[in-house]
């Protein structure tokens, strides 16, 4: 393996650990961390369990978006530049970075607090529908693109699927 291929693998894997860090810490918070803290109610020790996880999470979440952008302009140069690179892999890649820039303002809302004041004005709103949960499910959907853009790769450089 030459140097240029343990650049582009060390990029994949960033890329990849960035996606396991947040989408599974955030289906943790989601469907672990969130209904244990709901048991305590409204204790001091929930609030203070709540802001340390949130602040920790922040953290993980800033630093995975870094290194998504990072990785992912790098990852979009190196394939777009590819001869036979399909219209439906630019596609398929449009797709993802615009649905990976949701999720980032998403983060960005959440972080600032806007989670809190967005529910307590909108209490009718689906809990699926809350920006914390959207951002899980974009980020369900940006993994299955993520896959998909891999077919169409492997299909560009006439690699049997």
């Amino acid at each position: 393996m030459d140097l240029a291929a343990l650049f582009q693998l060390a990029i994949l894997w960033a890329h990849a650990m960035a996606a396991v860090a947040w989408v599974g810490g955030s289906l943790f918070y989601a469907l672990a961390l969130t209904p244990a803290i709901e048991q305590l109610g409204s204790t001091p020790e929930r609030l203070s369990l709540l802001g340390v996880a949130s602040r920790e999470f922040r953290e993980v979440v800033r630093l995975a978006i870094v290194v998504f952008v990072v990785t992912g302009v790098v990852l979009a140069f190196a394939r777009l530049g590819q001869p036979r690179i399909s219209t439906a892999y630019v596609v398929v890649l449009a797709v993802k970075v615009a649905l990976s820039l949701w999720m980032f303002w998403l983060a960005g809302r959440v972080g600032r607090g806007a989670r809190a004041a967005d529910e307590a004005e909108k209490p009718h709103v689906a809990w699926w529908l809350r920006p914390q949960y959207l951002i899980l499910e974009l980020g369900a959907v940006v993994y299955l693109l993520s896959l998909a853009l891999r077919l169409l790769y492997e299909q560009s450089l006439g690699i049997p699927i």
